[in-house]
Parts: C-alpha cells; sequence; structure tokens
C-alpha cells in the first residue's frame, strides 16, 4: 500500500483495496477466545484508524499491534486487517493459526472479507480448515452479495470440491454474479452454457464483454461468424472482433486483421491489416505469426522482406506445436516455409534460425 501525502481515503474505500482481491472462503466457527473489553467506542474506531494509516504508510508491526487492540474491543475492520497481515506475514512472519482466529472473529459479525478470507483459506486447506468449511462461508459470504464468493461456488459444486458436483446449482451461483453485473460470473456462465445452449451461452458472453472482458468478446465475434447454432450477424461478428482486438487479444487481432484484409470490417486495407497480423504476431499468437509472415513474403501492406517472413513462419510453426489437434494452416505453413528456404542463401537460414 501507498503512503498517501493527500487527503487519506475513507475507511471503506482503503478496505476494499486492502481486501477486495480475496477470491475464495471457509465454515462458521464460533470464537471464545475475543472477549470485548469495555472500551470507548470512539477510541476503538480511532484505533482502528490509526491501525490503517499506519499499514497505508508501511508500517505493518504498528499497524497489528493497533489493529489488534480494536478488534479486541469488538471492531471487526480490525479484526480483518489483522488477520490479514498475519496471514500475508507482512508484520515478519506468517502465522495462519492466528489469522484463522481474527478472521472468525470479523465471521461472527458477517464480516464478508472476513468471511472470504476464510473460505480461500479453505480451500487452500490452511489453518486446520477443509473444503467443507470453505463452502459454508462462501455460501455465508455469496448471500451477503459477493460476487467472488459466488465464482468461487460454483466452482465447487462444479468440481465437487466440499460437496457433492452438481451443475445447476454451480450455474445457478453463475448466474448470480451475471445478475449482479459482474463480468467475471458471466463469462464463466458462458462457458458452462456453451456445450448445451450456445445462445444463452451467447448472451453470457456479449454481458461479460459489454463489461469490458475482451475474451468474452472474442468468443462472441467467433460464435456470431461459425457457431451453427447462431444465426450469422457479420457486422456484430466485427464489431465484437474489435474490441477484442483493440483491447490486446493476440487472436482477435488476427482474426480482426484477417477481415480488414478482405474488406469485412472496413474498406480493403493491406496496411492496417499487416498492422495487426505484426501485433498478434508480437503477442505469441500462432495464426497472427503466419499471416504476418505471409504479408512479409507477399510485401502486402509492408516491405517485401524474405528473411523475415522466414523468421514469423518458423515461430508460426513452432507456436502451432503447442496447440492441440489440427490447425487450419498447417499445410500453408509447409507451403510457405518450403518456398522460403528456397529463396534464401544458407548463412542467411542458418542465421535466422540462430534467432528463434
Amino acid at each position: 500500500m501507498e503512503t498517501q501525502t493527500g487527503p487519506r481515503r475513507s475507511r471503506v474505500a482503503a478496505l476494499c483495496t486492502l481486501f477486495g482481491a480475496f477470491a475464495l472462503i471457509a465454515p462458521f466457527n464460533a470464537v471464545t477466545s475475543f472477549a470485548a473489553p469495555a472500551i470507548n467506542a470512539a477510541e476503538t474506531a480511532a484505533n482502528f484508524e490509526a491501525a490503517l494509516n499506519a499499514y497505508q504508510d508501511g508500517k505493518p508491526l504498528q499497524a497489528l499491534s493497533l489493529a489488534k487492540t480494536s478488534a479486541r474491543a469488538g471492531n471487526s475492520d480490525a479484526a480483518v486487517l489483522a488477520g490479514h497481515i498475519l496471514r500475508k506475514g507482512e508484520a515478519g512472519s506468517v502465522n495462519l493459526t492466528e489469522a484463522r482466529k481474527w478472521f472468525e472473529q470479523g465471521a461472527l459479525k458477517g464480516h464478508p472479507d472476513a468471511l472470504v478470507a476464510l473460505g480461500e483459506m479453505g480451500l487452500l486447506q490452511q489453518a486446520g480448515l477443509s473444503h467443507k468449511d470453505s463452502l459454508s462461508y462462501l455460501l455465508r459470504a455469496a448471500e451477503s452479495g459477493r460476487t467472488d464468493a459466488m465464482r468461487a461456488l460454483a466452482d465447487m459444486y462444479r468440481t465437487g470440491q466440499g460437496t457433492q458436483v452438481n451443475k445447476a446449482e454451480s450455474e445457478f451461483w453463475l448466474r448470480k454474479a451475471a445478475q449482479s453485473f459482474d463480468s467475471k460470473g458471466a463469462k464463466a456462465l458462458g462457458d458452462s452454457l456453451f456445450e448445451t445452449d450456445p445462445e444463452a451461452a451467447l448472451a453470457a458472453y456479449e454481458q461479460a464483454a459489454n463489461a469490458g472482458d475482451i475474451e468474452a468478446a472474442y468468443i462472441a465475434g467467433v460464435m456470431y461468424a461459425e457457431n451453427y447454432d447462431i444465426r450469422p450477424n457479420e457486422q456484430k461478428s466485427v464489431n465484437w472482433l474489435r474490441m477484442a482486438a483493440e483491447g490486446g487479444h493476440p487472436a482477435a487481432m488476427a482474426d480482426y486483421g484477417l477481415l480488414v484484409y478482405q474488406g469485412v470490417a472496413s474498406k480493403p486495407s493491406q496496411k492496417e491489416a499487416a498492422a495487426w497480423f505484426q501485433k498478434s504476431a508480437q503477442k505469441g499468437d500462432s495464426e497472427g505469426q503466419f499471416l504476418y509472415a505471409f504479408t512479409l513474403a507477399k510485401g502486402e501492406g509492408v516491405t517485401q522482406n524474405f528473411e523475415e517472413a522466414y523468421f514469423w513462419v518458423l515461430k508460426s510453426i513452432k507456436s502451432a506445436e503447442t496447440i492441440q489437434g489440427s490447425d487450419l494452416y498447417d499445410k500453408d505453413r509447409e507451403t510457405l516455409r518450403t518456398g522460403l528456404e528456397g529463396r534464401l542463401s544458407p548463412e542467411t537460414l542458418s542465421r535466422v534460425k540462430a534467432r528463434l
């Protein structure tokens, strides 16, 4: 946490930053070792504010001491902060057992961050917590509105961690997350429905894409172009692929570049298409690498360069080796590679191979 020189953030905003990244959760266990002494409420709140300020200022030991003082007086935010510092070892050493106790104190008051932290510890089987414990905490956190808990629950029901495999229950929690405008939940719902209900899957992907998920945008773009269960829509396909490409999705860059090359996305532009192929190639997409090699070999949209074309077609072949199943460009890669080898000197071929 960086030190702030201006006005401090609100307590709620700061806690969201600290604990909002937790993704999972565990069970409800009564805690009797944290009896709250009679301390002035204002003093308790002040101790927590001081603890949070010390944490933000990079003083975890001081923050832990102040957080414990405030937590002993019943402040659940302070209990979560103490648990976080101990679990991460930010004050010197990791202490999962004590972290669990502080999180459990927060969980007694239904603190969502405490529930999520305990759920994650249960999934990781830390401090004696189990997958079954995690399910209990996740349910409480999800019922309080935490979409990360909903997604974690869905995954547990899908895989059978801590419970029986239950596809319907898994999809229920993904729908709940999606209905709460959680883009990751909507994307996961699309993945879950892809094989059984493509139309519903597409709707979920579009929801996630509208929230900025570029992988979902890419899938939606491909579905509008290639999924036989979906009514083809060229313009929607172009729009989603453009969004994904502009968002940095390597495969979308190659596919959208091809649409530009073919004049589907706009007026045909070899130069713009080559630029997209290059971006895709540099990000490691095998199809983008082949298409960039092709444009270099042909001199379409870029200066013709057989040596660079050979380099990128070899990169494409190597990248494609990691992909399971046949590839659309397998034969074309070999044809291009063979053709380029006939045009380049042995010295150039050796120099290119040394770059790989």
